[in-house]
């Protein structure tokens, strides 16, 4: 159907400043950044030994373990909120679904970014949500992540992904 582009060393690095709308999206990250640390601060001596570290297709809990085991999520989230920040300076080491040219280099870089930028709020969500319904599980006040979690959360994240390949790909030719 298409070939993925690799990263080519002389692809010129262009600085892509922020739209409004980036920097809604930086702001929502940074706001669950922000979520994703202080539930687990503001919880941790409020809950029992024993939590939900764990959660089925189902998003029933069907693993334990100690209260400790809340700071896996921040801690992996905070590094790729920061490394996934870092990226998106760096859009002309990317791989590509199209061919970059001088007519396009501008719209795919753009495209680009903007992706990792939408990936990574979307990862903060997620782990944000996750925290709290696994505080919320421990404290009895929940039954897990629910049902949809999951579905919800691939449809999301493909559908995302899916939407940056339709505007690369139309945008293949033209700046």
């Amino acid at each position: 159907m298409f070939k993925i582009m690799h990263a080519q060393k002389n692809r010129p690095k262009i600085k892509i400043t922020l739209t409004f709308t980036d920097w809604i999206i930086e702001f929502v990250a940074f706001l669950f950044f922000i979520i994703m640390i202080g539930l687990p601060l503001i919880y941790s001596g409020k809950l029992p030994e024993r939590i939900p570290v764990h959660f089925n297709f189902a998003g029933v809990p069907d693993g334990y373990g100690t209260v400790v085991t809340l700071w896996i999520l921040p801690v992996t989230g905070a590094i790729m909120y920061l490394g996934m920040t870092i990226l998106q300076a760096y859009p002309h080491i990317y791989n590509y679904p199209v061919e970059i040219t001088s007519e396009n280099i501008l719209i795919q870089y753009k495209l680009a970014v903007r992706l990792i930028r939408i990936l990574k709020t979307l990862i903060l969500v997620i782990f944000s949500f996750i925290s709290y319904k696994t505080i919320k599980t421990a404290l009895g006040n929940s039954a897990g992540l629910g049902k949809a979690f999951l579905p919800v959360f691939l449809l999301l994240t493909f559908g995302i992904i899916i939407i940056y390949f339709v505007r690369s790909l139309n945008n293949r030719h033209t700046g």
